[in-house]
């Protein structure tokens, strides 16, 4: 992988369209650009991956019928509330049951190895919810395509590696199922197909890379006690 600059930029322009859309409510011009060839994408993506293809054409679908401010209730309904939301997107939850527990402690830890730092004035959501986990991911590639040799960029690679193995690739998935299947989920199926194919690929990057293993989301939760009232 190393070298690869090309297949790192694909995957952090991916990265950063999770960032748009998982973040925070999604810009609604920003809405109106991904309808900008969308069919060469679909059609591009149709002997990568299903769920990727299939996600750009509910996507697209979405788009073509509805207004994008449309969208912004959708996310609110999806993950803010204003009850409980119908998706908890936050590695503590899937991990631990509840927010704001050890797994976060565990992801500003690697924040605080890799030197990232959250800015005052972010949104106040934690370090373990989804979009800002896409972030870590989106700001580690930045790091490795500026690197000055190959022994830095395998450094970067490695971040990415632990970061994937140990955080995002073993509640991603099952947090993108439950996207796609929340009854409140519509523009949001496509995010959750789009996002769920992704990881597949990235999964398929890494896995290989060493001899370090994902473990299950199940073996995860039995380390942080075997809850049983999960949502994910």
């Amino acid at each position: 992988m190393n070298g690869e600059k090309d297949l790192a930029e694909l995957r952090q322009k991916y990265y950063g369209l999770f960032v748009n859309l998982l973040w925070k409510e999604p810009d609604v011009e920003f809405l109106k650009s991904l309808l900008d060839g969308i069919s060469e994408r679909i059609k591009g993506a149709s002997g990568l991956s299903s769920s990727i293809s299939e996600g750009w054409k509910k996507i697209q679908i979405y788009l073509e019928k509805n207004v994008p401010e449309d969208v912004e209730f959708e996310f609110v309904q999806l993950f803010l509330g204003p009850q409980k939301p119908e998706i908890l997107p936050y590695e503590s939850y899937y991990f631990a049951g509840s927010v704001f527990q050890a797994p976060l402690a565990s992801v500003r830890s690697f924040m605080k190895d890799i030197g990232l730092v959250k800015n005052e004035g972010e949104l106040p959501e934690p370090e373990d919810t989804l979009g800002f986990e896409l972030e870590i991911m989106n700001w580690l590639i930045t790091k490795q395509k500026k690197s000055e040799d190959s022994e830095e960029e395998k450094m970067w690679l490695d971040y990415q590696e632990s970061f994937l193995k140990e955080h995002l690739l073993v509640w991603g998935p099952t947090c993108c199922d439950d996207i796609e299947s929340a009854s409140k989920s519509d523009f949001y199926k496509g995010v959750g197909m789009l996002l769920k194919g992704f990881l597949e690929i990235e999964n398929e990057l890494f896995k290989n890379r060493s001899s370090k293993k994902i473990d299950s989301l199940e073996e995860v939760r039995m380390r942080y006690g075997n809850i049983k009232d999960w949502k994910g």
